[in-house]
């Protein structure tokens, strides 16, 4: 695979040394610090094209920063999507948010290995559920949606929706993009 060119600072232009600044001065400053080097993730891909750059940091900022779900189920829901694409810096990099949301590492090696994460209450059942759905069939059936729609309100079931299209796309950069884990980490999936 053809390597994308790993952009940094001083080789940018205007407009993509605004968004790179935006991407590490804003709410992932604490996660993320501050790179020397390169950009990981999505982004160093996002800097080809700045103003989708800047819309994509944007959605992911406020679908994190801003959720309506818990960390937990928000992480849940973002594992199920970097697991089914085995997008390995994705899942890499939310697994260490989602322990830090407090999420069972039971719960991350299900998803990790393919099989039925052993939820802790039934609103991370039903994220899952509808994460796993849309990715395997691009639906959730009437009684999937009716039990998630009663159980989370519809706000909270779009969010889900949100998260499962949004980490697709961030999943699928990377697999274009070839970004690989920082160095010394282990693959995830052989």
């Amino acid at each position: 695979m053809v390597e994308f060119p790993k952009l940094r600072h001083g080789d940018l232009n205007d407009e993509q040394r605004a968004l790179w600044d935006d991407i590490v001065e804003g709410p992932r400053k604490a996660s993320m610090g501050t790179p020397t080097a390169e950009l990981g993730g999505p982004f160093n891909a996002w800097l080809q094209i700045p103003s989708f750059g800047r819309i994509g940091s944007k959605m992911g900022e406020r679908l994190r920063f801003g959720s309506l779900l818990d960390g937990r189920a928000r992480e849940l829901a973002i594992l199920t999507v970097g697991a089914h694409w085995k997008a390995e810096y994705e899942f890499w990099a939310h697994a260490r948010m989602a322990r830090a949301e407090g999420l069972p590492e039971a719960i991350i090696e299900a998803l990790r290995t393919g099989e039925t994460p052993p939820c802790e209450n039934e609103t991370q059942r039903l994220v899952h559920q509808v994460a796993h759905d849309l990715l395997h069939t691009g639906r959730v059936c009437d009684d999937l949606h009716a039990a998630a729609s009663r159980a989370l309100g519809h706000p909270k079931l779009v969010e889900v929706v949100a998260l499962v299209g949004y980490y697709c796309l961030v999943s699928f950069t990377l697999s274009v993009a070839d970004a690989r884990l920082p160095e010394g980490e282990a693959p995830i999936w052989p």
